[in-house]
């Protein structure tokens, strides 16, 4: 072949996404393996803070993956892929999501555990490969899992997140109740982003049945900063359902300390997106108590009702 695989996340990759590239490109690379660590979009203030505290230099930016080897974390859906990803080489696959529409041209390494992070699953290879977890790579590891999780707080983390992040911060040497509430911090510093970059820092494409929808996150600890902003991410959503021919487009702006997430909508499919998350839109917005996870929580009834 010749040429080197990247190791690549998803489109606005979060913290799991640019974490997972980086810890598994590190044990493959141990393995004697020509792979690269890459990136399929830039980095989020919680990211750049995670590579800073670990000195640790930013994947390779991968812009169109056409000819190119890839090996998939964190996704397995082409419509959140880096560009190109239907005329690349798959060779393998590490994910936490639902199993999406990846085609491959022959059987490849595809594992796929309901975990709460993608660098759970990626604990796991280290061991079964009988690799040791250095402190750096445990932090890295650390923090896509306490990330995802919202610090073990997110209704998708399981008793295996729980025992993996005691045990990587041990190894990182952090306390991870202590560490976490940094890395919610910093999911709260949204910079001068426009809102059009806000609804897109955390944001995924789906395809249910015959409709594309649209799914961001923001999650938070300052809930109204977000909100003082809502009629003009409002028109940016608008925007963008017409530009990608949405069915409708909804965003969560989740405030990790009081558990709960405002929603606003976008598009002409509000009775749909009411009805599978029992709820009621008042002038395009909704309160959601207890909601946290968009794959848990918000992907599976949206997914149902519109199938």
């Amino acid at each position: 072949m010749g040429h080197p695989i990247y190791v690549i996340g998803h489109q606005q990759p979060d913290t799991d996404s640019i974490c997972s590239a980086l810890a598994y490109a590190r044990l493959k690379q141990a393995q004697g393996a020509d792979v690269i660590p890459a990136r399929a979009g830039n980095i989020n203030p919680e990211t750049r803070f995670v590579l800073d505290r670990w000195d640790v230099e930013t994947p390779t930016l991968v812009e169109d993956a056409t000819a190119d080897r890839l090996i998939l974390v964190d996704h397995n859906e082409s419509s959140q892929a880096v560009l190109g990803v239907r005329d690349a080489e798959i060779v393998e696959v590490v994910d936490h999501h639902r199993i999406g529409d990846i085609e491959t041209s022959e059987p490849i390494f595809f594992r796929n555990e309901p975990v709460g992070s993608t660098a759970t699953i990626l604990t796991h290879l280290y061991d079964e490969a009988d690799e040791a977890i250095d402190t750096e790579t445990a932090g890295l590891l650390l923090s896509g899992l306490l990330s995802d999780t919202l610090v073990l707080r997110s209704p998708t983390t399981t008793d295996t997140d729980w025992s993996i992040a005691e045990r990587l911060s041990e190894t990182a040497g952090v306390d991870y109740e202590e560490y976490g509430k940094e890395l919610l911090q910093q999911k709260s510093k949204l910079g001068e982003k426009q809102p059009r970059e806000m609804v897109l820092s955390d944001f995924k494409e789906f395809t249910f049945g015959s409709e594309s929808v649209g799914i961001g996150q923001i999650e938070t600890v300052e809930r109204q900063a977000v909100l003082d902003q809502r009629d003009a991410i409002l028109t940016a959503m608008s925007e963008l359902v017409s530009e990608r021919d949405y069915a409708v487009f909804l965003l969560l702006i989740t405030d990790v300390l009081e558990e709960e997430s405002t929603a606003l909508i976008a598009g002409d499919h509000v009775d749909t997106v009411e009805d599978a998350l029992d709820t009621s839109f008042a002038d395009r917005e909704s309160i959601l108590p207890g909601v946290l996870s968009r794959k848990r929580q918000v992907v599976p009834p949206l997914a149902e009702i519109f199938n």
